[in-house]
């Protein structure tokens, strides 16, 4: 039954729907900064389409989009698996997750807003300085 649950989301959830629903923004290649190493500066993490998973070129880790709420948040296999199915409301398990993790990934989505706004207005400063 675990298999069959792990391969529908594999089907019906993309790497890239999964980093976009956790607060990540890729840029139009499909790169993010890669949440699993530090000083990633340039995006490094690559999104594929579809089930194809991801892979970082910086600190080698990928696998497939379970693989990454796993890395992601800590989380065992059949966790990952339940947060994804609740997540994205495929009713695959019938578990939610706790209101702990919820705010959790609130939090996470401020977070990177915020990172983002104050990358945004610094690349404005420096924009302006050429002009």
């Amino acid at each position: 039954m675990q298999n069959e649950t792990a391969r529908a989301i594999r089907e019906r959830v993309s790497a890239i729907a999964a980093a976009e629903f956790y607060g990540f923004h890729p840029n139009r290649a499909g790169f993010i900064c890669c949440p699993f190493h530090q000083g990633d500066r340039h995006p490094s993490l690559k999104l594929y389409d579809g089930g194809r998973g991801w892979h970082c070129f910086g600190c080698g880790a990928g696998g497939d989009v379970i693989d990454f709420v796993r890395r992601l948040f800590g989380l065992s296999f059949p966790q990952a698996v339940t947060r994804l199915d609740s997540d994205f409301g495929l009713g695959l398990t019938g578990q939610h997750p706790s209101r702990s993790e919820q705010a959790a990934v609130r939090q996470r989505r401020r977070e990177e807003a915020r990172r983002k706004a104050e990358a945004e207005e610094e690349y404005r400063k420096k924009a302006g300085e050429y002009r």
